[in-house]
């Protein structure tokens, strides 16, 4: 029988890797005569058919029935996709960012969306809006509309027409100027990006704590009743108390259920498990406690008896038969309708504090606008993830939680359509996704820790806009970040010993000074056309320090700043000083193999870095930092998790409110490359 040698299989992975340098040299050599693109002009394709950059679906949505978004799609020399720009201005400022034609080439045509027979105008609400269907015009013919009364939901349009007679009749209906494409090229426009989220991320900090003061006044109401002294029950002390006053319920076991139609608090004498605690025990059907009025204080329960269902499957089937719902629409009466420790239904202003709900469903159920603000929350959920649910279930409705501590079941937070959302200094233990985003935008996920997640500490998806995931630790856990959606900000992080640090699932996004070690695999580019990016990150000891799907080539930098990558340094030349690919089997081999250092130096690796960048066929599937770090941006981050006293459990904090924009971080210019 064979016995496998790790050493000696790793030498001939080398010697492979050095026949394959070779062999790729001689291809992209003969490649490098090909037939000039520019010769052919390609036709425009249906939109439908190109990669599309520049909107969230939330966008996508507000433009939805009568308005219309401009279009543009272009066509690069080196990149085999159209990319479709929804909105001139973004297109615009690709061309100004100076990393599109470095992994895209250069542009062979670009088509504009023209509407001279679509009878343009603007909705009730002032968005540009446009019927049947376009034509497309080489961008340079066109002739736009600009300063006009018509708008998107990101603010003014470039309106544009094939003809100067069109453009004219517009500007006369709705005010503006008719100007050519070098007027536009040249023109400013405030295209949001996710430096702004960065930007904003402290204020929505400081939003919490604003949110979390104003419920604690809210909560400090006087007592009206005491239960076991003015009334029998917590159910007939609510019932009895007075509006925007407290429901006092001393230490002891209460079991019932308890429905609050009134804006009152309930205050019992702590959350813990001893003779002092006041417990709240339901019979095991439907909610301990539902909450149907605004402004509900729950704070000091400690919460067991709910019902085990964790959705209405008649609801969901309902909205399928009825209305042929959507799957947003089916998710919505499904997760929203099953039972919770406490659920809020149309009760904005809900506060819950020092609240502990041991439960097979979920700990709070949100639905109907119920904004809440919870801290000090326990959740302990089931063992396996698949019997029940979800520590907090934010449907429609926007949540502030705040130290807290999620522990098994499903999710530790689904947060659905919550825009706003704040979750921070909370820790998330075995559950399957820590924090869990859909349609969710402009929320902030922060100084979390996650630990052994099935999934993934930290996952956004359906496109939203807008999220800062700033200064979390994850660990051992499947995925530590996976963030879809546009302009979304990554910063802080500190990813330690996952199957994946974090994914460039995002679109126009920033991915910043994280401190990402002893991954098996430390971050995945996975957008077919880069749009973000990916700076200051520190990666080290992972087995692979980064893979890319089919796309363009990913350039890992902002100007003459990259990213640290441990053994990027290896060989003779000074440190930084040459480009790291860490998609390449010899690169990506440095840090575990100083032996690669001797393929990387050989004459078909040279010939194959001049090569590289010029040729196509060289640059699918890749990613290149060309100005590495010497050292890390983080080094006491970095020791702190690998260092003699690192601590497996205690979370690394960066302090990323006061960093601000030092000389240190990237550039707060348009994203260029994921």
């Amino acid at each position: 029988m064979a016995v496998f040698d790790p050493a000696t299989a790793r030498s001939r992975r080398l010697r492979l890797a050095l026949l394959g340098l070779v062999a790729l040299a001689a291809v992209a050599t003969a490649g490098a005569f090909a037939a000039d693109p520019s010769e052919s002009v390609p036709e425009p394709v249906r939109f439908d058919d190109a990669v599309e950059l520049g909107l969230s679906s939330e966008t996508d949505a507000l433009m939805t029935g009568d308005a219309t978004l401009p279009r543009v799609q272009v066509f690069y020399s080196q990149l085999q996709y159209v990319v479709g720009y929804n909105g001139i201005a973004s297109f615009v400022d690709s061309r100004r960012d100076g990393r599109t034609e470095r992994q895209f080439g250069y542009p062979l045509v670009a088509y504009v969306e023209t509407f001279d027979h679509r009878d343009p105008g603007t909705t009730e609400s002032g968005l540009f809006a446009a019927g049947g269907a376009g034509g497309w015009t080489p961008v340079g013919e066109a002739r736009y509309v600009v300063d006009s009364d018509a708008r998107t939901p990101a603010g003014p349009v470039v309106v544009p027409f094939a003809s100067r007679d069109a453009a004219a009749a517009f500007a006369d209906e709705h005010g503006g100027s008719v100007v050519g494409w070098a007027a536009v090229r040249s023109r400013s426009f405030d295209v949001d990006s996710a430096a702004t989220v960065r930007a904003l991320a402290p204020d929505r900090w400081r939003t919490a704590n604003d949110r979390i003061a104003a419920a604690e006044r809210r909560a400090d109401r006087p007592v009206s009743v005491v239960v076991g002294e003015d009334a029998p029950t917590i159910g007939a002390a609510v019932a009895a108390a007075p509006p925007n006053t407290t429901v006092r319920v001393p230490p002891g076991t209460y079991e019932e259920t308890v429905t609050v139609n009134r804006s009152v608090t309930i205050a019992g004498a702590g959350s813990g498990t001893g003779p002092g605690a006041t417990r709240v025990v339901g019979d095991g059907n439907g909610s301990v406690i539902t909450v149907h009025a605004r402004d509900v204080a729950v704070t000091g329960l400690r919460i067991a008896g709910t019902g085990n269902r964790t959705r209405d499957p008649e609801a969901a089937r309902a909205s399928r038969e009825s209305e042929g719902g959507t799957w947003d629409t089916n998710i919505q009466l499904g997760y929203g309708y099953g039972d919770a420790g406490i659920k809020a239904v149309g009760a904005p202003g809900l506060v819950v504090d020092d609240v502990a709900v041991d439960t097979e469903a979920s700990g709070i159920l949100l639905r109907d606008g119920s904004h809440a603000t919870a801290s000090g929350l326990l959740v302990e959920g089931t063992d396996e993830w698949q019997d029940g649910f979800m520590g907090v279930t934010g449907m429609k409705s926007r949540v502030t939680v705040t130290n807290s501590r999620f522990e098994g079941g499903r999710d530790g937070i689904y947060l659905h359509r919550a825009d706003g959302s704040i979750v921070r200094n909370s820790t998330f233990v075995d559950n399957r996704y820590g924090t869990h985003l859909m349609y969710t935008g402009d929320a902030l996920v922060a100084d979390n820790a996650f630990r052994n997640e099935l999934f993934a500490g930290v996952t956004v998806m359906t496109r939203p806009a807008g999220n800062a995931i700033v200064g979390n630790d994850v660990r051992n856990s499947s995925a530590g970040i996976q963030a879809s959606g546009t302009r979304t900000y990554v910063g802080y992080n500190t990813l330690v010993g996952n199957e994946l640090g974090f994914s460039t699932s995002a679109r126009g996004s920033l991915y910043e000074h994280n401190v990402v070690v002893d991954n098996e695999l430390g971050a995945r580019a996975t957008t077919v056309v880069p749009s973000s990016r990916v700076v200051a990150n520190d990666f080290v000891g992972n087995g692979d320090h980064a893979t890319a799907g089919a796309g363009a080539l990913r350039v890992w930098a902002d100007g003459d700043r990259g990213n640290y990558w441990d053994g990027a340094s290896v060989g003779p030349h000074a440190p930084g000083s040459r480009a790291y690919r860490p998609t390449s089997p010899v690169d990506a081999a440095l840090h575990r193999h100083v032996s690669a250092a001797a393929v990387r130096e050989s004459p078909a690796a040279r010939l194959l870095d001049a090569l590289r960048g010029t040729v196509p066929g060289a640059r699918s599937g890749s990613i290149i930092d060309p100005a590495p770090a010497a050292a890390p941006y983080h080094p006491e981050r970095v020791d702190a998790v690998t260092g003699a006293g690192a601590d497996a459990d205690g979370p690394v904090r960066a302090d990323w409110r006061a960093a601000g924009e030092p000389a240190g971080n990237a550039t707060a210019t348009a994203e260029g490359s994921a």
